[in-house]
């Protein structure tokens, strides 16, 4: 009989031990949940033991230059996946510097009296998916350990600044000419890469009065499949690789942002870049503005949902509303904008309302970005769906759950954190210290 078996037989009869009369699987599956977590705990608290010192050096290098003398052991508390465990680490003071350290805690990332770096990114799992109130019931019933909504958020937006940070280096990366022209050198030049920026609403909280505020959303993307034969075919495109960021911010500082993340995912280099929007004027600024070579789609929804209100405007039956949209949304699927347009001057010589004018003017400052059927003929996605699915799932899903109003501060960071969960980011952030 192996170790492992005696273990196992050793916890099993501890566990039928701890059963009451009558057990079900939900009293076997509780027992054992509370075995493994007290064992966990142990091994957990023994090994970080094991990695101290028995012998204290009684002199260690100091970052000043100098030498630290061993002062004595000290307990601290951590908080780890297991719960609280308490270790005695040797104490170093240095005489020239003042400053005293802790070798074991510099050496295993361990941080007294907080959440270890695997806590830590669990509970900001948690706290970006949903509310943290709700989070630290469903974490502290999932895991057994128990933390308070207040420790949940803070967890969460130390995830948003470590994306902060990393925002910021990618940005001056995107000003430092060396880097870039290395960067073309060096780095893989996609074939085809998508971009795509939207924005929603967060209500935030502020000394004046309770606003509702941009919470801008950038993606940049591949994506698989092709548009369908007709309009209103079956749409089976699928994105991938998805990389969003986002910011309250004005689009002045949105438009630094889009150029560091697209530095970072080598958009600049890509041998066709693609960006799918709606028809905001200050998006297609920041796509003039930094990648002025881009190919620029008008995202295929926005577009045709201009077609309704003008057949109402014209039409009273709903016969007629719906052959006028049919027949000029086919117009539309092949890129036949001047068509569209000649028909809505002539309808404005007939008809007053202003949203024929206000459609006309928006297909004729769009025209280039309608071209449909070339698109399509090329194979590129003509739909934004990815980023409004962005906007739902970060601004929507979770910042404006039902009466959610924020601090600026902390909309800002828990959004970057969730972008970063949903995107190809989470993995890379350095949780550990």
């Amino acid at each position: 009989m192996n170790f492992t078996t005696e273990l196992i037989e050793e916890l099993v009869q501890k566990v039928v031990a701890m059963l009451p009369d009558k057990a079900t699987m939900t009293d076997i599956e509780k027992q054992t949940k509370s075995l493994m977590n007290d064992i966990g705990n142990q091994v957990v608290k023994q090994a970080v033991e094991a990695e101290t010192n028995r012998y204290a050096e009684p002199l260690l290098p100091c970052s000043c230059g100098g030498e630290a003398n061993h002062k004595w052991k000290r307990s601290g508390h951590f908080h780890t996946i297991y719960g609280k465990i308490v270790i005695k680490r040797d104490y170093y003071l240095c005489p020239s510097c003042h400053c005293g350290f802790y070798p074991l805690d510099n050496r295993l990332g361990l941080r007294p009296n907080q959440l270890s770096a695997e806590l830590s990114r669990l509970v900001a799992m948690t706290g970006v998916e949903i509310p943290f109130m709700a989070g630290r019931n469903l974490f502290e019933e999932l895991t057994g350990i128990s933390v308070s909504d207040q420790t949940m958020g803070k967890a969460t937006q130390a995830v948003g600044r470590q994306v902060v940070a990393d925002e910021i280096e990618w940005q001056e990366k995107g000003m430092d000419k060396p880097f870039l022209l290395k960067q073309k050198r060096e780095q893989q030049h996609p074939l085809r890469l998508y971009g795509s920026i939207d924005a929603t609403k967060v209500h935030i909280r502020d000394d004046q009065e309770h606003r509702w505020r941009d919470l801008k959303i950038g993606a940049f993307y591949e994506a698989r499949g092709r548009p369908p034969s007709t309009p209103d075919g079956q749409w089976g495109i699928k994105a991938e690789k998805m990389h969003y960021f986002a910011d309250i911010a004005p689009a002045r500082e949105f438009s630094s942002l889009v150029w560091g993340h697209g530095v970072k995912k080598n958009a600049q280099l890509a041998k066709e870049l693609i960006f799918v929007c709606d028809g905001a004027e200050w998006i297609w600024n920041i796509i003039d503005d930094h990648f002025p070579s881009a190919i620029q789609i008008l995202d295929w929804f926005h577009a045709s949902e201009y077609l309704m209100p003008v057949a109402q405007a014209i039409y009273s039956e709903t016969h007629k509303q719906a052959k006028w949209v049919a027949e000029t949304k086919a117009l539309l699927w092949a890129g036949k904008v001047e068509t569209i347009l000649e028909r809505l001057d002539l309808l404005r010589e007939t008809h007053s309302d202003d949203v024929i004018r206000t459609t006309a003017n928006y297909f004729e400052n769009h025209k280039e970005r309608m071209r449909y059927e070339q698109f399509r003929k090329n194979g590129y996605q003509i739909g934004s769906g990815t980023i409004e699915s962005a906007a739902k799932q970060i601004g929507m899903m979770r910042l404006k759950v039902p009466g959610a109003i924020w601090n600026e501060s902390s909309a800002r960071l828990v959004a970057k954190a969730r972008a970063a969960f949903l995107s190809d980011r989470w993995e890379s952030l350095p949780f550990a210290t």
